[in-house]
């Protein structure tokens, strides 16, 4: 008897629903997963299951015990699968977490190219509300600084710094008066990333404090994109946001003296007992590709 073979066993049971079928599904017989059972219930001193002839059902320390045990055999796993990858190519799943700030155009594209050089590795992207704590079950988030956030548990590494400039599409600018001082911005359509006021304040790297105003809001950083690219108005983002409209000149930019003070993106990952090799990687490759940029 060992812990992770009777761990495993005892998450079988809870995932496959009964004894019988996670028997089946280990490939051993009820009596030898019985026994694997009682083991872990003897050397932990409490009892993991309730068990009738008809019902299974998990006390409350299994509860405990089947939650911590998915991220630890996961990352048991995870242990196995990068220490033999020292000798073969990488392989597994990634999971990330990003809000949709970030987690639009600039982590797209990085995900893309990075799957076309590893292409063993699968992703698994997740929707973070920004702000959010990092979550054991995500080997690795991209976001914005966490403001006050201090964790044992953690790492946290910055990967780019940039300011938010004023974009706007070429008709847009067509048919309105040339653009020449920041406070001409106060009588343009500013498309806001917002999801309650028209209106909006910012306070820009020079002192300056701007109110501006427009007819479009929306919490969704795609949208406003598009909302920019149709001609709606002037936004306000990270040109890591819209690498592939300025590139096709979808959006140029606007009095570009004028920025928001400088904002950091950070990878957030969990401290390991050993070196999570595919985080290392996609961590190295984005700051290659801003590098290189």
């Amino acid at each position: 008897m060992d812990w992770i073979t009777c761990t495993k066993s005892f998450v079988a049971v809870i995932q496959q629903g009964s004894l019988s079928q996670a028997a089946k599904h280990l490939d051993i017989s009820n009596s030898a997963l019985s026994k694997r059972l009682s083991w872990l219930e003897l050397q932990l001193g409490v009892p993991l299951l309730k068990r009738t002839t008809r019902h299974l059902s998990l006390t409350d320390a299994g509860d405990v015990f089947f939650q911590r045990s998915l991220t630890l055999l996961d990352h048991w796993q995870q242990l196995i699968t990068e220490t033999t990858a020292t000798n073969k190519e990488m392989s597994g799943t990634l999971h990330i977490g990003a809000p949709l700030t970030t987690g639009s155009h600039f982590l797209i594209n990085v995900i893309a190219t990075f799957c076309q050089r590893y292409p063993n590795i699968n992703i698994a992207l997740h929707t973070l509300t920004s702000g959010q704590l990092p979550d054991l079950n995500l080997d690795i988030i991209i976001c914005s600084e966490i403001d006050n956030f201090n964790s044992a548990s953690y790492i946290a590494t910055p990967l780019f710094s940039d300011h938010a400039r004023f974009y706007a599409s070429p008709d847009y600018l067509e048919q309105h008066d040339p653009l020449e001082s920041p406070e001409q911005l106060t009588q343009h359509n500013c498309l806001l990333l917002n999801q309650q006021h028209h209106t909006q304040e910012y306070v820009f790297d020079n002192g300056l404090t701007l109110r501006l105003q427009g007819n479009f809001i929306t919490s969704n950083p795609e949208i406003l994109i598009a909302s920019a690219v149709e001609n709606m108005g002037l936004i306000l983002t990270s040109p890591q946001n819209i690498q592939r409209e300025l590139a096709h000149g979808l959006l140029i930019p606007v009095l570009t003296q004028l920025q928001l003070p400088k904002q950091t993106t950070f990878a957030y990952y969990p401290k390991l007992s050993h070196q999570h090799t595919k985080t290392k990687h996609f961590i190295d490759f984005i700051k290659e590709k801003n590098h290189s940029s």
